[in-house]
């Protein structure tokens, strides 16, 4: 599955019967920390983090999830 926007890592999460405030919840994160750094980071924004070991951390573990590279480490 190819992921460009925002919503596709919703319906990402969706699919594995959880919303983004239930995955924040259960990986000790924010849920509004979480909810920022997808709609900033998606991979239709074109930005990465630069700084804040919490945002690379969260994109690390959503990518893990849902089985795609949100960080763009990998080819």
């Amino acid at each position: 599955m190819e992921i460009e926007n925002a919503n596709q890592i919703h319906a990402a999460l969706m699919c594995r019967g959880l919303s983004c405030r239930a995955w924040a919840l259960s990986h000790g994160y924010n849920p509004r920390t979480v909810q920022k750094c997808i709609q900033l980071f998606a991979p239709d924004t074109g930005l990465k983090p630069m700084w804040g070991k919490i945002s690379k951390q969260i994109l690390r573990d959503l990518s893990n999830e849902i089985n795609f590279d949100l960080m763009g480490d990998k080819k």
